[in-house]
């Protein structure tokens, strides 16, 4: 199935998100695609919000590579392949790790390889402008 939603603002993006944590179960894998400045990280914001985290601290892990929060319950992945490109090695493994342990999101997922992309409990999402 897919949706297309329509924000105009840093609110709307954060509303959808929240909208969008509310159907899941914490074991899903959610790639994020689109370009600098698009969204991505302020979907992640908007997510790690609805399970209590507080959004102010959630930055991208660009230089990091992955970022993990506890919040209520469940736990946060959040990758950010930007800077390694297509030479991610070890990181799929760490995603094959943690898969099913809590809820992964991956910025710049167009460096995954098919095989996450298309999983039972993977949502992909497409940022443009």
């Amino acid at each position: 199935m897919n949706t297309n939603l329509i924000s105009n603002s840093v609110e709307e993006t954060l509303n959808i998100a929240k909208k969008t944590a509310d159907d899941l179960k914490g074991n899903e894998l959610i790639l994020l695609y689109g370009d600098l400045g698009a969204g991505k990280t302020v979907f992640v914001k908007g997510i790690a919000e609805y399970f209590g985290i507080d959004k102010s601290e959630i930055v991208s892990p660009t230089f990091t590579l992955l970022n993990e929060y506890d919040s209520e319950g469940i736990k946060i992945y959040h990758f950010d392949l930007y800077r390694i490109g297509n030479s991610i090695g070890k990181y799929f493994y760490e995603i094959d790790e943690i898969s099913g342990k809590g809820l992964i999101l991956v910025e710049w997922a167009d460096y995954l390889s098919e095989y996450y992309k298309k999983g039972k409990n993977t949502i992909n999402i497409y940022f443009s402008f």
